[in-house]
């Protein structure tokens, strides 16, 4: 674990000054990955501050970076890219004070898992579009919300991640939801939001493989690191629904993120007023499901 490199040049968005960031916070990120992966993170404990307090206010930095570039190219998505930059601020602030307050091992993986892969989704899905001036999403045209699932999700599994989708089935939520490992989302507002991912073994260590270059040693006894990427993903794809809802301002809930193993079911979740999409891809199947709460 002592070479790990995390920088792709896949994520090179064509302006120089963006992309030198970007491989400056990757190389922070693998200094924090080594320590978390194998080395004694109290011993470490003051690096780990000093690398995680650099994190945060370059990411502030970066974020400034980003949004002028933005202003002078009168980007297109300029407003959807601020409001996902604010979002993220905010969780990375979060995660700090858990670090400062709780100082562990399993608490720096689960930053680390997080950074992460929000970073690498976020550079292949918003930044590369910035120069090209394309813009980020839009919920226009979409029919309905299980058409909108399903456009969500072959774009970050085709576009995103780089997995090849082979078929999509809708499906009737029986009142569990399947895979050897599954993420449970819940957005609160007005209504909770809840989507579950029932993620095959393949699935997990391919989506896991493609944000870090590292494997899934276990499925059934995911590391810290592993499961806050994989709950970072469920947050991702929820996210990006709820923000092209119409009228949905999604940065303004609390979310929770859960992980379970095998099978997860839940009697508070209405049976008759929920999707279950099925996906099954080149790397094992998915099932996402998605339903409103507190009508």
């Amino acid at each position: 674990m002592s070479e790990i490199h995390l920088w792709r040049e896949e994520y090179k968005i064509g302006n120089r000054e963006v992309d030198d960031q970007h491989r400056e916070l990757f190389r922070k990120i693998e200094s924090l990955l080594v320590i978390a992966a194998t080395a004694d993170a109290e011993k470490n404990r003051q690096e780990c501050l000093e690398i995680i307090d650099f994190l945060v206010s370059y990411t502030v930095h970066h974020f400034e970076t980003e949004e002028a570039l933005q202003r002078a190219l009168n980007y297109v998505s300029y407003e959807e890219h601020v409001r996902i930059h604010e979002q993220f601020k905010n969780t990375i602030l979060t995660y700090k004070e858990r670090v400062e307050n709780d100082f562990s091992k399993e608490t720096l993986k689960k930053f680390v898992g997080t950074l992460l892969t929000w970073l690498a989704i976020h550079i292949r899905d918003c930044d590369r579009k910035i120069v090209q001036n394309e813009p980020i999403g839009s919920g226009a045209g979409f029919e309905g919300v299980e058409d909108l699932i399903r456009r969500v999700a072959l774009h970050l599994l085709e576009d995103t991640y780089c997995v090849g989708v082979k078929e999509v089935r809708t499906c009737v939520y029986k009142g569990y939801i399947e895979g050897d490992v599954i993420v449970r989302t819940i957005f609160g507002g007005d209504r909770s939001y809840v989507f579950l991912y029932g993620f095959s073994k393949e699935m997990a260590g391919a989506l896991y493989s493609r944000i870090s270059g590292m494997e899934i040693r276990d499925t059934a006894r995911l590391d810290e690191i592993e499961r806050s990427a994989l709950i970072e993903t469920g947050d991702i794809f929820s996210s990006r629904v709820l923000s092209n809802m119409a009228g949905n301002e999604h940065t303004q809930f609390e979310w929770k993120g859960d992980i379970f193993m095998n099978e997860y079911s839940d009697s508070c979740i209405d049976i008759n007023n929920s999707v279950l999409l099925e996906f099954t891809t080149e790397c094992g199947k998915l099932e996402i499901m998605y339903c409103v709460a507190g009508d």
